[in-house]
């Protein structure tokens, strides 16, 4: 995976903005079940304040997935957005694993022990994870109608046949 570095060392206090673009052999999504297809242009927002970080990620990319009722292919544009609070602390990730209580903030700290921290893992994940469930092309898609062969049918299936018919 192409790594995506901040130096966090460069960084002063306020706001900094950065953009990269990245394709889905940079971030190692070819053998997963959908298709990049464009790019992932990225907006990475970190704001600074003494030894804290906020830091806002944000996506836009479209992919190739198949319709899970009809099975036909089409492309979907996806924007997801994410922040994530940034923690340069080992001792603050200690005092994490001791605390009983677990609060929302703490579900989004990312502890990182050096100056830089690789943000390329994140955007990976904010890609699989916008992936619906049961992706489709759009809310009025039926499931198509299949008919069957009556005339070809087993006859050791005749009698099951019948007795559907009757019902």
């Amino acid at each position: 995976m192409k790594p995506v570095i901040i130096n966090f060392k460069e960084l002063k206090t306020g706001t900094y903005h950065f953009n990269i673009t990245l394709t889905s052999q940079e971030l190692e999504l070819e053998d997963i079940e959908f298709k990049l297809t464009s790019p992932i242009s990225t907006h990475i927002r970190i704001y600074k304040n003494r030894n804290n970080y906020e830091m806002e990620i944000q996506s836009h990319f479209k992919l190739l997935l198949t319709c899970s009722r009809c099975l036909k292919e089409f492309e979907s544009d996806f924007s997801e957005k994410d922040n994530f609070y940034l923690k340069q602390n080992v001792e603050g990730l200690e005092n994490l694993e001791n605390e009983s209580t677990f609060s929302d903030e703490d579900a989004y700290t990312i502890f990182f022990q050096d100056e830089q921290l690789d943000i390329a893992p994140l955007i990976r994940e904010q890609v699989i994870l916008s992936l619906p469930l049961r992706p489709l092309c759009s809310d009025n898609c039926q499931i198509p109608e299949y008919k069957s062969e009556v005339e070809n049918i087993d006859p050791r299936w005749q009698k099951l046949l019948e007795l559907k018919n009757k019902i």
